[in-house]
């Protein structure tokens, strides 16, 4: 069970599923990967302005403080398998997560591609 007051989040990748705690750390080392901050990347998701790099750049802090020590060609693959579409909505509602912090129904704690 996650606890999303804590900025516990559950993300299921290719059919994995990792339990991630976000916290300041993750935060830089997403702002760092990318080079601008975390609203700047929440604006350009919402105009679908993100690119490959931009989603490994994101995922792999988040999927990395699950405790498994993911390379970036990995998070690649799993982005891949996932497909481009359904990662991007997984990332767009962790963004979402991230920046509000609210509980919403259909929220990142349970996110699992279709």
């Amino acid at each position: 069970m996650t606890n999303p007051k804590r900025g516990e989040v559950k993300l299921t990748l290719s059919s994995q599923t990792f339990k991630c705690k976000i916290n300041m750390d993750v935060l830089m080392r997403i702002e760092t990967g990318l080079g601008k901050g975390i609203l700047k990347t929440a604006q350009e998701i919402s105009e679908v302005n993100l690119t490959t790099m931009e989603m490994i750049a994101i995922l792999t802090p988040v999927l990395r403080s699950s405790g498994k020590d993911l390379s970036e060609k990995e998070v690649g693959q799993l982005i891949w398998s996932t497909g481009f579409t359904e990662t991007l909505k997984i990332i767009a509602e962790l963004l979402a997560f991230i920046i509000t912090d609210e509980q919403q129904e259909g929220n990142v704690q349970e996110v699992a591609n279709g």
